[in-house]
């Protein structure tokens, strides 16, 4: 069973441009990259030479030597003799190419060369110095990236029967700023809180579609989480060494761990300072290991929520949300996701509902901050939407909205911005405001 993803679409796209450069596809482990990419290369392509350097380390020998493609074809071909390698009808895979830098660095050669169709892909080719004692440059400009995440709402809703028609219609209630009929928005509430509970990891939503069990879905995010943690200390240098001393990994998984635990204050900020041990610096190394493999995104506060955006960051100050709302659940128990999925949730509820905004925010691609002074004055998330500075207020059910109007009444100060309230709500607009319910927050990265 193959749940169809958004990449897809992608693939295909790439597949047909001309004088095309090859693929990068980058991602937390477990979000589907190796099993979207066969299932494109198996529909489209005569074969495919699939790669794998990290269950098959050997395969970096075929890249020792020169990197012109028909010595590395000829290498290939005597590797797997029974896959013939044919121009624009092989697809090349490489799986796990951090690796293997010189096979990334390929990539300049096989676009100039042009004859074959190759896809690289990983999990943490963000990391500086990954490879310790291989200084292999990455091929700037000659590989067309793409970055996937676990399955958002619209997936899950595909995942779950739902057409492109019915999201699309969905999608119209919003862009028309029409309330949604009442029985098609509790069919979609009930949806998200599935979503909330089961999350995007391909393998929970798989399990969850085949036997509606939010149980069995949480207990696969359990393992996959379990593995995760664990993943931190099997980093190798180019030699098979560790690349990560004992305290280090102790620091990131100490990180981790301390996730839920902001996340569930106030105001939800890191403080690098609460790691146990370490330097100042080998405490934001720990933060920036989650950071570039995809496993937890940093939101930063801004000095000002005027455009642009990224010209008002403060680096020092962020909040660190998970990659997956599931990933959140499996940090916080067993218990809390029963008290979710019974509408009984406690205090955790503001954390919960936060990080899925966030996660439905990240997933529709968009650079997201948050706005927050000493004064108490304190707006959840800031982004730009419709080329213009929008505030977003996230709640669990209802709220006041008091420091994003004091912002709003104060443009010589703020600039100007609009204000988007997500929550329990139907969808509606007065004095400038749209509300929106959560389900719908992954509509503010569609095209109309």
């Amino acid at each position: 069973m193959y749940l169809h993803r958004k990449i897809d679409k992608w693939l295909i796209d790439w597949k047909n441009k001309e004088n095309k450069s090859p693929a990068l596809v980058v991602g937390i482990r477990q979000c589907g990259k190796t099993k979207s990419i066969l299932e494109f290369a198996n529909n489209n392509y005569e074969n495919v030479l699939y790669l794998n350097f990290w269950d098959n380390p050997e395969y970096s020998s075929d890249f020792d030597g020169p990197l012109n493609v028909d010595t590395i074809i000829s290498n290939l071909s005597l590797r797997f003799p029974n896959i013939k390698i044919k121009p624009h009808e092989t697809l090349i895979f490489f799986d796990e190419i951090q690796e293997c830098p010189k096979a990334r660095l390929s990539f300049k050669n096989f676009e100039l060369d042009g004859r074959f169709d190759v896809i690289g892909s990983g999990s943490y080719l963000g990391i500086n110095g990954y490879v310790i004692g291989d200084s292999t440059p990455a091929p700037t400009g000659y590989e067309d990236v793409y970055n996937m995440y676990t399955m958002d709402f619209e997936e899950f809703l595909w995942a779950n029967g739902f057409s492109d028609k019915q999201i699309n219609d969905l999608a119209n209630y919003f862009y028309e700023k029409k309330k949604i009929p009442d029985n098609i928005h509790e069919i979609y509430k009930d949806m998200f809180l599935k979503y909330i509970c089961v999350g995007g990891f391909p393998k929970a939503v798989k399990e969850y579609v085949q036997t509606k069990n939010i149980m069995d879905a949480f207990r696969i995010v359990q393992s996959t989480v379990f593995d995760m943690k664990t993943d931190f200390g099997r980093r190798k240098d180019k030699n098979g060494n560790p690349l990560f001393q004992a305290s280090e990994v102790s620091r990131i998984q100490n990180v981790f761990d301390l996730i839920p635990t902001f996340l569930a204050k106030e105001n939800k900020r890191f403080v690098a300072s609460k790691i146990l041990k370490g330097s100042s610096l080998q405490k934001n190394d720990a933060i920036e290991y989650l950071n570039q493999a995809h496993i937890a995104y940093k939101v930063y506060n801004l000095e000002n929520p005027s455009l642009p955006l990224k010209g008002n960051v403060r680096y020092s100050q962020f909040k660190l949300f998970p990659a997956d709302i599931s990933i959140v659940n499996a940090l916080y128990g067993v218990d809390t996701l029963i008290a979710l999925n019974q509408g009984n949730l406690g205090q955790a509820k503001g954390a919960i509902y936060e990080s899925v905004v966030f996660d439905s925010l990240n997933k529709a691609g968009i650079d997201v901050f948050y706005f927050a002074k000493e004064s108490g004055l304190e707006i959840d998330f800031v982004i730009c939407y419709e080329n213009e500075s929008c505030l977003i207020e996230a709640k669990t059910k209802t709220g006041n909205t008091k420091s994003s109007k004091t912002v709003m009444r104060h443009p010589e100060h703020y600039g100007r911005t609009r204000l988007i309230k997500i929550g329990d709500y139907n969808i509606g607009f007065e004095n400038n405001i749209l509300t929106i319910p959560h389900y719908l927050t992954f509509v503010l990265g569609k095209n109309k």
